[in-house]
Formats: C-alpha cells, structure tokens, sequence
C-alpha cells in the first residue's frame, strides 16, 4: 500500500522521466528583471536512445534548440528526423512532449524557460 501512495505522490508532483533515459541539467536559474513572481531557468535536456518525454505543460514559456538532433518517434506515430540548430518554442500551458528517440545516439537540447517561480516547473499531461 505504501509504494501505491508513493507512486501516487511521484505522478501528482510532475512528469515522471526515466532518470537514466532523460536527464535534465539546471544551468542558471534568475529571477526575471522587472517582472515580479517569475524565473529564467536555462537548462540540458538530454534524451538517450530510447528515452521519451512525456507530454506535459509548463507555467511559462519554453524556448529551446536542438544541439544535437536524431530520429524522433512524435505523439502521432509520426517519425520525424531533429535536426541540429532547430529552434522550438512552447507557450506557456501548451501540452508538448510525447517524443521518443529512436535513434542510436542522444539527442541534446538546451531550454530556456521563462515561468511562473510559485507553481510546479512542469505538470504532467497524460
């Protein structure tokens, strides 16, 4: 019964990501200038062969580029080749995610996001 709370608690408090399959690295987290209640929080977001980001929404905007792109397996069933350089951008509540890498290499994003500092960093969507 303790391990069903666990799990319980786990899925309420955000997207559950396979830590050895998608691994996020904070770089620099601020304060927004001049906007009260907001943060910039600057991160790597590496997804190994096989990893998958489940859909989710953040409470703010999410800007992003692919470092290093690879085959992608979209929501939709769809596969989609990411390539280097690919600029993304998500407003804020915006339901994203639901990719798989099917390739044999990681691919590797930096993401900015700009949101709201007293809600959850990102809520689960499925």
């Amino acid at each position: 019964m303790r391990w069903i709370v666990g799990a319980v608690a786990l899925m309420l408090c955000g997207p559950v990501w396979a830590e050895d399959l998608v691994q996020r690295k904070v770089l620099n987290e601020a304060p927004l200038s001049g906007v009260e209640g907001m943060v910039v929080r600057v991160s790597t977001l590496t997804v190994m062969p096989g990893g998958r980001i489940p859909l989710h929404t953040h409470p703010g905007d999410e800007h992003a580029v692919i470092v290093k792109g690879g085959l992608a397996l979209m929501p939709n069933g769809k596969e989609v080749p990411f390539a280097d350089g690919t600029p993304i951008f998500f407003p804020a509540g915006q339901v994203h995610g639901g990719v798989t890498n099917l390739g044999e290499t990681p691919i590797e994003i930096v993401t900015t996001h700009v949101v709201r500092a007293d809600e959850p960093f990102s809520v689960a969507a499925e």
